[in-house]
């Protein structure tokens, strides 16, 4: 059974009413005043609160438990709802591995507008607790899909006529320099390696972030902050 912590998390569940919630618990020192959204939005679902005795450690207070949900979604699905798009923008996480950063991802993808984040199967960060807390509830409006392959995943997009950027430090043009398209797919590579060679080779730019301090690289959650702000204000 999947846990969600926090109070805002968990209001943005229950506005969500495609997930099944199984019961809310509530620390017993919890103010009133800070719980009347909550309660209202458990009550008009008819789901249940349970007050506890013990404050689950970063949970404010407040703790939901999640029965047989899936956030993922197939890619064939994914690509039928985005395939008749004018505009659309798809994130590619090349094996991001820290949960912090893949719910930092989301929140900041939630906030740009991107349709969607393709993940790999494997050598990636999963979907858990940390993530959703992280997500502060975006991680209920963005399509998570999880693919074998990035490569045939890339490929798929362009067939619906995507161009796909690749975020990397010896990339050939400035993020800012760059007018994307009406379909935009962005890859971010792993906070240690980067994008793999392969998956490298499938985009058809690679942009640059200018550094003027005295380290040369990014929190991969940062970057990609900066790179879709900017796609979204080409878009949008």
């Amino acid at each position: 059974m999947e846990k969600v912590i926090g109070i805002n998390p968990v209001i943005e569940l229950l506005q969500n009413k495609s997930n099944n919630i199984e019961k809310i618990e509530i620390f017993k020192g919890m103010r009133e005043e800070k719980l009347g959204k909550l309660k209202a939005l458990a009550s008009a679902r008819n789901i249940k609160l349970f007050q506890v005795g013990k404050k689950e450690e970063n949970s404010q207070g407040v703790v939901a438990y999640l029965s047989d949900y899936d956030y993922y979604i197939e890619l064939g699905e994914f690509l039928e709802k985005i395939a008749r798009d004018e505009k659309s923008i798809v994130l590619i996480l090349d094996g991001v591995q820290d949960p912090r950063n893949f719910g930092a991802i989301i929140r900041s993808a939630e906030i740009f507008g991107v349709k969607g984040i393709i993940i790999p199967e494997r050598n990636s960060v999963k979907i858990n607790e940390t993530v959703i807390k992280t997500s502060t509830g975006a991680i209920e409006h963005v399509d998570i899909v999880k693919v074998t392959n990035i490569s045939d995943a890339i490929e798929k997009l362009k067939k619906l006529d995507f161009w796909v950027y690749g975020a990397e430090g010896s990339g050939s043009k400035y993020y800012h320099e760059e007018k994307y398209p009406n379909k935009t797919a962005l890859v971010l590579g792993s906070e240690g390696e980067g994008i793999r060679k392969k998956v490298k080779e499938n985009c058809d730019i690679l942009v640059k972030i200018p550094m003027h301090g005295k380290i040369n690289s990014l929190n991969v959650s940062v970057a990609g902050g900066i790179i879709l702000s900017e796609i979204a204000k080409n878009l949008y």
